[in-house]
Order: C-alpha cells, then structure tokens, then sequence
C-alpha cells in the first residue's frame, strides 16, 4: 500500500479515523535515521537529514500493522515499548511543522508526558490488516 501524507487538519482527521486513534496501540519498533552531521562549532545532527519509522499494532482494529513515517525531526520522544497507546492527536504549528503525540493533546507541557514526534513531514500506511 502506497504511504498517504498527513499535511493539513483533514490528512490528519482521516488519519486518525482510519487508525481509531491508535487506540490500544503498541510502538513494536522504532527506527531513528539520520544521514550525517553537519559540520560547525558546535557539530550536530542537521535536523532535515533525520527520519524515524514508527510501526505500531492496533489491538483495537485487529492487531492491525500501521507504519508512521516522520522526516526532517524537530523533536521526539519515545518512551517504552510497553507503554500503550490510549489515543493520539495531531497538530500543525505556523512554522510548517506536523505534532504527533500519543496522548490527546499535542500541547508542548502535556505532551512531554507521551510520545511525540515534531517533523516537517508525516505519512503512513496500513502494512497488515
């Protein structure tokens, strides 16, 4: 299945009707890719060189397999594989930057609490029903 992008409210409304939210979800893996340092004083991770695939199961749409793909990371935290998701919300900034948290606000005090991926590109798709 072709990956879908989640680029404004309606994206990301369909998103998460589709996924029921994530709800009784489970992260089964996570891969953090960044493509080199950018080079200065100091040197660091050039954020429009990183990528991280999420895969999570659905236990509430029949363990269903949902791939979640974030490009260019601003900033994330992803706390424990065990840690079940009871629902998840979506959010754009004025800046160009799409907010997933798996909790129900993507309020920056309330979401430190969750999973969350800050990114200037989301997609998915279904990868098992």
């Amino acid at each position: 299945m072709d990956y879908r992008i989640i680029s404004d409210e309606k994206d990301a409304a369909d998103f998460l009707a589709e996924a029921n939210g994530l709800h009784d979800g489970y992260i089964i893996s996570v891969d953090y890719q960044h493509q080199g340092y950018t080079w200065g004083n100091p040197m660091y991770i050039d954020p429009e060189k990183t990528k991280m695939v999420l895969c999570v199961m659905v236990t509430s749409i029949y363990d269903t397999l949902i791939e979640i793909v974030f490009e260019s990371i601003k900033d994330f935290q992803i706390k424990d594989a065990d840690y079940e998701l009871l629902d998840s919300s979506i959010s754009f900034s004025k800046d160009g930057y799409v907010t997933w948290c798996g909790d129900l606000s993507t309020e920056p005090d309330s979401m430190r609490d969750s999973n969350y991926v800050v990114a200037s590109m989301m997609k998915w798709r279904i990868i098992s029903p």
